[in-house]
């Protein structure tokens, strides 16, 4: 006897922005960087709540105005709304290629994606904060001096010059933020 099992995706909400980051200063300088060309870092080990505080931040840009967000991801963790969501699934030829062609039709003003795996990729997205795009990805970093480690190599010389703001996940208790002069002193 065959059984036909259904998967549902049960999507509650992200927490609210400022539900994560208590700082006033803080908000104030991640919605900044929202709303500047540049790249959003959101740092931390595995299971830290990376993806969890990026979700926080797109719903933070949906709500607040009236860009266009989209995302590129292997799976959509949450379903927000005013965002455009793209799922990148090699087995029907969306890859990394097509999804660069895609974005330049939908021309985003902000976009999420989960993972740079090439030098071609990355310097396509650093091209995009040059046209005036907001950039908001993910770096897997154990705690700051693994961070410090990672960033001291010559191929993210780039990126370090276009980070607007990073957030860096300690814990899920510890959450801190840095603007852009605090980044370059820090990774420098």
């Amino acid at each position: 006897m065959n059984h036909l099992i259904i998967f549902l995706k049960i999507y509650k909400p992200p927490k609210p922005l400022n539900k994560i980051i208590d700082s006033d200063t803080s908000l104030k300088v991640i919605k900044k960087a929202l709303d500047e060309a540049g790249i959003i870092l959101v740092c931390g080990s595995p299971l830290s709540g990376k993806t969890h505080v990026v979700y926080s931040l797109l719903q933070e840009a949906a709500l607040s105005n009236s860009k266009n967000i989209m995302t590129l991801e292997s799976i959509a963790k949450y379903s927000l709304k005013g965002v455009n969501q793209c799922e990148l699934n090699e087995n029907i030829g969306f890859n990394m290629d097509k999804a660069e062609r895609f974005i330049e039709f939908q021309s985003p003003d902000i976009i999420y994606l989960e993972g740079i795996k090439t030098k071609e990729s990355f310097d396509y997205f650093a091209g995009l904060v040059y046209d005036g795009k907001t950039v908001i990805m993910e770096f897997l970093a154990n705690n700051m001096e693994d961070m410090r480690k990672k960033m001291s190599f010559s191929d993210f010389e780039t990126l370090k010059t276009l980070i607007g703001a990073m957030v860096f996940i300690h814990s899920k208790n510890s959450i801190e933020i840095f603007d852009k002069s605090a980044v370059q002193k820090y990774l420098v």
